[in-house]
């Protein structure tokens, strides 16, 4: 399905180039010196003796920036595209989510070949007031946070709460709390009378919310009492014992496909949740510099001033800080996506 996938792409993406003959300058210079950035740290596991193969894996999204670039010019590729993935996306989970819990006997056959065949976390979890539910995350699931925000743009009210539905059951409590503070922001920002009693209602959200289990679980997350934070404390102080240790790391990164003993598992990784701290560990803090104004160049732009799109990508920005999400290749479409929305100033609405 993958192959497939990729193979419609790249004929899009082909009937792009051949229709537009030509590259926004502000995308192609940006883009080169990206990858120029990225050479020290790709130059260090060469010397490393790791293997290419295992260096391009960890490359793979980033060489594929053109593909989605000439892909989003020559398919029309739309917001609406992005809104309707995610509620079919969403909507999985929810039917997985309950069809677990139901005892579905066909539902359980599709979760148990997803679950062999996926790299996401399909188990039980203590969920609600320490009672045993399904576990229904896959790898792409935060992916959503984007199409959540979209969702807002056209007033798609449905999709959006099909969407928090979701990631309130994969779960994914950060993924959630972003995307319903994110609603909150835009209800209130353009008036002063709201905004006057955002602080009220966001207290008596917590009273609420604390006196739910869900709400106690939920809040762990933000209060450190939960395991995830140990786990990212520990990855944390394992990369700046690895920067300690050789100090031209942190400027020039590991390289991609190296590892390192995190704390955090108690285990050697080649990845760890916090994406950006991961990508200055395989690339260098200089190169990160140069990424982040790859990925916030579109805020400059006085060519569309879409609060929508240019919030989706600060969500997921912000959602990477615990999931490693942020240079896969969902994110990297997206934002081809955004050049060629904002740049090109196409109306691929």
């Amino acid at each position: 399905m993958r192959n497939i996938s990729f193979l419609i792409m790249f004929y899009f993406a082909m009937k792009g180039a051949l229709a537009y003959k030509s590259v926004n300058k502000t995308f192609l210079l940006i883009y080169i010196f990206f990858l120029l950035s990225l050479v020290p740290g790709i130059l260090t596991s060469i010397s490393n003796s790791i293997p290419i193969p295992q260096i391009l894996v960890w490359l793979m999204a980033f060489m594929l920036i053109p593909l989605f670039y000439f892909y989003a010019k020559g398919s029309g590729l739309s917001e609406r595209c992005f809104v309707l993935a995610g509620a079919i996306f969403s909507t999985i989970v929810v039917l997985l989510f309950f069809g677990r819990l139901m005892d579905i006997g066909f539902i359980v056959g599709i979760n148990d070949y997803i679950s062999s065949h996926s790299d996401g976390f399909f188990g039980s979890k203590n969920f609600l007031s320490g009672d045993i539910l399904p576990n229904v995350y896959f790898q792409g699931t935060l992916s959503v946070i984007i199409c959540g925000a979209l969702s807002l743009r056209s007033k798609n009210y449905f999709v959006f709460c099909t969407i928090l539905l979701g990631l309130m059951l994969a779960p994914s409590r950060f993924g959630f709390m972003v995307l319903l503070l994110w609603v909150s922001f835009l209800f209130f920002r353009k008036s002063l009378i709201r905004l006057m009693f955002l602080p009220v209602i966001f207290v008596l959200i917590f009273i609420v919310l604390q006196s739910l289990p869900f709400g106690k679980e939920l809040f762990s997350v933000f209060t450190g009492e939960s395991d995830a934070i140990d786990i990212r404390n520990g990855h944390f102080m394992s990369v700046y014992h690895v920067f300690a240790d050789n100090p031209l790391y942190f400027f020039f990164g590991q390289g991609p496909g190296s590892t390192f003993f995190s704390t955090g598992i108690s285990a050697v990784a080649d990845n760890i949740e916090i994406s950006q701290l991961e990508y200055i560990r395989k690339y260098g803090v200089i190169s990160f510099v140069v990424f982040c104004v790859f990925y916030f160049l579109p805020f400059l732009s006085r060519t569309n001033s879409d609060i929508f799109i240019k919030g989706a990508l600060v969500l997921y920005f912000i959602v990477s800080f615990s999931n490693p999400v942020l240079f896969s290749i969902f994110s990297m479409l997206f934002l081809a996506f955004v050049y060629v929305k904002i740049f090109d100033k196409q109306q691929l609405t």
